[in-house]
């Protein structure tokens, strides 16, 4: 992944790159001690897989910042919840491992039914009109 640079990036020249250490902080030193004389002004993700330690190192050093204090805060239902939870409009949703979990909301919704199977490298949106398919299609999206 590290040699992957999206096209419309260009040529991209670095004046130094850090691999995430043991620790938080001995991240931190690495990204100060790279930098040397120069003034560190920004903390940015290579890739996806970076995005996590950028947040907590940018927190760390007082530099803008997604923050730490949302976990999971890329989970669109987390989004939705947190929306939510401020007073605006936002998706009605349910979440489980088994279909109990998620059969009441399912039989009290009356509109169209949507599901949002997350896997490790996907997250895939599936359409139901009838409640007849969402409950026969659930087991298959596990």
């Amino acid at each position: 992944m590290k040699t992957h640079t999206p096209t419309a990036a260009g040529e991209m020249k670095y004046y130094a790159e850090i691999t995430e250490c043991e620790s938080l902080a001995d991240t931190v030193q690495a990204i100060y001690k790279a930098a040397g004389n120069l003034r560190v002004v920004a903390c940015l993700a290579g890739g996806e897989a970076g995005v996590d330690c950028a947040d907590a190192v940018s927190e760390r050093m007082s530099l803008r910042t997604n923050g730490t204090g949302i976990p999971n805060r890329r989970d669109k239902k987390v989004q939705q919840e947190i929306i939510r939870d401020a007073g605006m409009r936002s998706v009605r949703q349910a979440a489980g491992k088994k279909f109990e979990d998620v059969e009441a909301f399912l039989k009290s919704e009356v509109r169209c039914r949507f599901f949002c199977v997350i896997t490790a490298t996907t997250a895939d949106v599936m359409f139901h009109h009838t409640q007849r398919n969402s409950v026969f299609s659930f087991p298959f999206y596990l």
